[in-house]
């Protein structure tokens, strides 16, 4: 019991005089006073500098700009932005790359579209709405072309955070509002329905194939969500009270509106959160009431060159230009624009002319009468929805014998139902009187 304990260099003996006691205690609780050397001082503090900076650069990529390698506007309404993002040199970013390779394949699509003619090569729009914020680069592009049954606008959204310097998923933008996409469709759905389905309504509408297309992200950090959807009846195959239309929605800060993707009215993204390019953008010069740097490019020398034959080609080359002047009257209050069917998109004032070629005749010695009979649609807002009232006239141009172009209008009258069984020659004599004799 009485055995020595074994020192250690941990321990200290209490033996001795209180004060020597004393002293050795606070010697042991006040530590060594001898300080660190001066070089090993500089040498953390570089180190902690060092890794201050690797912090630093891990929060903030090198950041993208936006380059504009496409900008096409023709006399023909097509219409094509097209960017491309821009590290500084030598900085590499696979977010970017991403980015870059989803724009080129859009540009694929448009690639010959300068190049085009006929129906095909009319109103294609590919509009570019770049909005950056603080954390965010948001490159968003209205897409739509000119069909004669459903001319839909979609939208194409691509999303760069700048603080992490990755692409941004839908599931992100969605988990910064609070939802699942689930829950983001049924908003929709939910908001839409008393506009949909007023009170009063005999028949049921609902919203087909609402999808999700794309999103941005503004300067607080809320998404804004744009989604397209098909307003028409809960079953077609039991009721056709309407004919159905495709909707492109916008959802922001938790309401739900309808864009007008048809009369293209107002910016797809305010002008005050839309980045300002020079050249001018689309949404830049168009809501001003002007033109594009340059004016459009004119697509009519693309036009082929027909040998005319009378007949073979009734509705070639400038016809509905020349047709569409003798409604000119209209143009102030009515969307003017000619169809041969009624489609899904027409609207509360527009005017469709639907014209019906009956035959053309010899007239002058270098030109043809050529007859046509036109039956132009007016489109109001009635009592129960949309109304159409059709007026139907005959109308009498005349035509270049070399080139088939047609040079004017003849003469026009009021259709009567005994035309029904006259012939094109019988209808241009009526109208216009006999031929003119050509004079030396």
């Amino acid at each position: 019991m009485n055995q020595p304990l074994p020192r250690t260099p941990f321990s200290t003996g209490l033996s001795g005089s209180a004060r020597e006691l004393e002293i050795r205690l606070r010697n042991i609780m006040s530590g060594p006073k001898k300080r660190p050397p001066i070089p090993f001082l500089i040498l953390m503090f570089s180190i902690c500098i060092f890794c201050g900076n690797i912090v630093s650069c891990q929060q903030r990529p090198a950041q993208p700009t936006i380059v504009m390698e496409t900008q096409y506007y023709d006399n023909y309404h097509n219409y094509l932005e097209l960017p491309m993002l821009a590290l500084p040199a030598g900085e590499e970013n696979e977010a970017v790359e991403a980015i870059n390779a989803a724009l080129n394949n859009l540009r694929e699509e448009y690639a010959q579209l300068s190049s085009r003619t006929g129906t095909d090569a009319l109103e294609n729009h590919c509009l570019f709405y770049p909005s950056t914020t603080d954390r965010y680069l948001n490159l968003l592009f209205f897409r739509s072309q000119f069909t004669t049954d459903l001319n839909t606008g979609h939208v194409f959204s691509l999303v760069y955070d700048k603080k992490s310097g990755e692409l941004v998923s839908a599931e992100d933008a969605l988990a910064l509002a609070g939802l699942n996409e689930k829950a983001l469709l049924d908003q929709v759905a939910e908001q839409m329905e008393p506009e949909i389905n007023p009170e009063g309504q005999t028949y049921k509408i609902a919203l087909h194939n609402l999808t999700l297309e794309g999103f941005r992200i503004k300067s607080d950090g809320q998404p804004v969500f744009y989604l397209t959807g098909r307003m028409d009846d809960v079953d077609d195959e039991v009721l056709d009270a309407v004919s159905g239309a495709d909707q492109l929605f916008v959802w922001a800060d938790r309401a739900v509106t309808i864009y007008d993707q048809y009369g293209l009215s107002v910016p797809l993204v305010p002008a005050e959160e839309t980045d300002k390019l020079d050249p001018p953008l689309w949404n830049q010069w168009y809501f001003a009431g002007e033109e594009p740097a340059g004016g459009f490019v004119d697509k009519s020398a693309l036009e082929p060159v027909y040998t005319y034959v009378p007949g073979e080609n009734p509705y070639g080359n400038n016809f509905f230009a020349v047709l569409l002047e003798q409604y000119t009257q209209y143009q102030d209050k009515w969307n003017v624009f000619c169809a041969w069917e009624q489609t899904d998109t027409d609207k509360a004032g527009d005017l469709r002319v639907t014209p019906t070629y009956l035959g053309e005749i010899p007239w002058d010695g270098d030109a043809y009468a050529a007859a046509y009979q036109i039956c132009y649609t007016f489109y109001i807002n009635g009592p129960q929805g949309l109304e159409w009232h059709a007026n139907f006239e005959n109308i009498v141009l005349s035509r270049s014998a070399q080139d088939g172009e047609f040079t004017g209008l003849l003469a026009r009258m009021d259709y009567e139902d005994r035309m029904h069984w006259m012939t094109a020659e019988e209808i241009i004599s009526h109208a216009v009187g006999t031929a003119p004799t050509k004079t030396a």
